[in-house]
């Protein structure tokens, strides 16, 4: 028969790893990783930057429709990281991982520091001189970035009830023993994992509607043509949000035990 103090001992367990779980989801902005075809995007490229591995130099190439060029390039890519690429109209583009509230680049600090370019940026709609209406339907990246919002209001929701409870929970519901401060900590990671799934579900929409070619105006403005060079995929920030689902029910259930088991030993 498992004793009062082993459930106690479990839900303490299982909300620290909760929420340990919680903040590295919420923190890490690795939910999302776009990465560019080169070879799809060899008619448009007008100058690309490199650092390479071995001496950290940074290169600068122009003029990359040479084949020679390309295939140089081809040949030493293993000796080269932090590839920033020039094409039309100003447009730099280059490998991004992406959270909740922000994204984040892969570039050396060299290479940024050469481009004039930040490690990360907040999500907002890029200025542009597109209507709120594109190809007849509204302007899919303030559409994406309304799911954004909603979904960092998730977040920051889910880490003030995670707090909120293991505060309470273990304060009023373990230390002082109070049956009805343990059975709200239950209900409320219940609550949590609504919110959880919500927030996963809102992260999803969005990946699949960047994968669009008519979604490439939720940071930067691209052409079609760079859209289709352009690969999304999950990252482990994800998975990590996944996993707070399942945490978030399990320790629910915990809590729920406790509480039922404190009543029980309260009627003796």
């Amino acid at each position: 028969m498992v004793t009062l103090l082993s459930i106690q001992v479990l839900s303490i367990i299982a909300t620290a790893l909760t929420n340990l779980v919680g903040i590295l989801a919420f923190a890490t902005d690795h939910w999302s990783i776009a990465i560019y075809d080169l070879g799809k995007l060899r008619s448009h490229i007008k100058w690309f930057v490199v650092e390479n591995t071995t001496n950290d130099s940074i290169h600068i190439l122009n003029n990359i429709h040479d084949q020679n060029q390309t295939q140089t390039l081809a040949i030493d890519k293993q000796q080269f990281r932090a590839i920033a690429i020039g094409v039309n109209n100003n447009t730099i583009l280059y490998k991004t991982h992406k959270g909740i509230f922000r994204q984040c680049n892969y570039l050396s600090q060299n290479v940024r520091q050469r481009l004039k370019l930040s490690k990360c940026r907040v999500l907002k709609v890029a200025n542009n001189h597109y209507d709120d209406v594109i190809h007849g339907m509204n302007n899919p990246g303030r559409e994406l970035i309304r799911l954004h919002n909603v979904a960092a209001a998730c977040a920051i929701l889910i880490v003030l009830l995670l707090c909120a409870c293991t505060l309470i929970g273990v304060i009023v519901g373990i230390l002082n023993g109070v049956v009805l401060a343990t059975m709200t900590i239950g209900i409320i990671y219940l609550v949590a994992t609504m919110f959880s799934t919500c927030l996963l579900a809102i992260m999803y929409t969005v990946l699949k509607s960047e994968r669009k070619q008519s979604h490439c105006f939720a940071l930067e403005i691209l052409t079609d043509e760079l859209c289709s060079a352009r690969t999304i995929d999950l990252s482990y920030s994800f998975i990590l949000g996944c996993l707070l689902i399942v945490l978030c029910f399990i320790t629910s259930v915990s809590w729920l035990s406790l509480q039922e088991k404190q009543r029980k030993f309260a009627q003796h």
